[in-house]
């Protein structure tokens, strides 16, 4: 059975708390759902992708990550484009009530 939840956890490297707003576990394998969810009057940018990416790392648990932000604000053209590329899902406050 698959679970979506948030995660906690240290980073043993800067020592630092990290929180992770959407981990979806796999109902088998090593394949994880790693989000974030913005709810800011600023348009997120490719910045949030790069710490759920580091994020992802301190979790540690997945063998391949699929990145996930949703966004009250929309986002910036660069991280638009690395959506493109399948880099990563943006889910907008418009998508969610279609």
């Amino acid at each position: 059975m698959s679970d979506i939840g948030q995660w906690w956890g240290t980073d043993s490297k800067s020592r630092k708390e990290v929180e992770i707003d959407i981990v979806g576990t796999p109902a088998e394998g090593n394949e994880y759902i790693i989000g974030s969810c913005k709810y800011k009057n600023e348009s997120v940018g490719i910045d949030e992708l790069k710490l759920i990416k580091e994020y992802a790392e301190v979790f540690g648990k997945g063998k391949k990550y699929y990145y996930y932000i949703f966004s009250k604000s929309g986002f910036t053209k660069g991280l638009r484009e690395l959506a493109k590329k399948g880099e990563v899902r943006l889910v907008s406050l418009e998508d969610m009530y279609k």
